[in-house]
């Protein structure tokens, strides 16, 4: 058990998750919660009001900002487990003018779609409309909750997923054009220190609630039963029962101490005797150690393959973006926030 609870595996898939908040938060709020009816956005290009950012011959009003950055803010802070209260709001006031260039780069970026011809049809739109309808009892209920997500109506709606499918549409296009090389993959494989890792013990374990629960259970082992077996019959740990106790190969920090302790005291093919810690009462068993290394190439490959895509889109991105002239002005987002 990890130290929230769950079953930790070392490996570089978690190393991959820890980006900067910033970009992740801003990338995620111009696209992925798009289509999430409680982070909905509505794109409206208000016909008055005081202009925060020119994009091409776009305007971006204050007032369209501080739609899309407050419904931003909710669903980060609901994200991050945080009250949405003004003290979490405050920690969240420094985003602002990294939210408003954010928001230029996708008015840039659905212009180039625009131009490109990848705008959706009217009946694509309607069918995730549809499928939206389709949770709801009545079309008054559906309503009613676009609403409590800010968004005015159905029609807001509609054109707020006429412009998700148009960025989606747009970075398909450009993905599909990019050839990632086994010398690349190799590349970020060798340089990178995500992909490698410290000495890793893979390990079974199986979890009781009771002293004597974990006494039949040695009992069993000493009999001759594989650990395995023992762990699917009477393991009470939902995330590796069915694998027969399995853990992976996780590095030292990874479970609770007490756990972890008797864990790293044990030598490869070594049961250890009962552990307990807040979960019940354990038994492990130490199948190897596998010394600091790289991860296997073959193994990672798709999350290197993945990387390389990734930043190889960043760049066209940036080409695209900048071929739009922007212009941004933070300074009239500082007053009355």
């Amino acid at each position: 058990m990890n130290h929230t609870g769950g079953l930790g595996v070392g490996s570089p898939r978690a190393a991959r998750r820890m980006r900067s908040f910033t970009r992740s938060m801003l990338a995620w709020g111009m696209r992925a919660f798009l289509l999430a009816l409680t982070l909905l956005l509505v794109p409206m290009a208000l016909a008055q009001g005081e202009v925060v950012a020119q994009v091409g011959p776009e305007a971006i009003t204050r007032e369209a900002f501080e739609l899309r950055y407050g419904l931003f803010v909710r669903s980060a802070l609901a994200q991050l487990g945080l009250p949405d209260t003004e003290e979490a709001r405050a920690l969240l006031a420094a985003y602002r003018p990294a939210f408003l260039e954010a928001l230029a780069r996708e008015k840039a970026l659905l212009q180039r779609a625009r131009e490109e011809g990848l705008y959706p049809d009217p009946a694509a739109v309607e069918a995730r409309v549809h499928a939206l309808k389709e949770a709801f009892p009545e079309e008054e209920a559906l309503e009613e909750a676009l609403r409590q997500a800010g968004v005015p109506g159905l029609e807001a709606y509609r054109r707020l997923v006429a412009e998700a499918m148009a960025l989606e549409a747009l970075e398909a296009r450009y993905r599909s054009r990019i050839a990632v090389s086994r010398a690349a993959l190799k590349a970020l494989w060798l340089l990178s220190p995500e992909y490698r890792h410290p000495t890793l013990y893979c390990a079974r374990h199986l979890l009781v609630p009771t002293r004597e629960e974990v006494e039949e259970a040695r009992l069993r082992l000493a009999r001759g039963e594989a650990f395995a077996e023992v762990a699917r019959a009477v393991s009470q740990d939902p995330g590796s029962r069915e694998e027969g106790g399995d853990l992976g190969c996780a590095p030292e920090g990874t479970y609770v101490p007490a756990f972890e302790e008797a864990l790293v005291r044990l030598r490869p093919g070594e049961v250890s005797g009962p552990v307990r810690t807040e979960f019940g009462y354990h038994l492990i068993l130490l199948e190897r150690v596998v010394p600091p290394g790289r991860y296997p190439l073959e193994e990672v490959a798709p999350l290197l393959e993945k990387e390389v895509a990734d930043r190889a889109w960043e760049r066209l991105e940036e080409a695209l973006v900048r071929a739009v002239p922007v212009r941004l002005y933070p300074e009239r987002l500082e007053a009355e926030e």
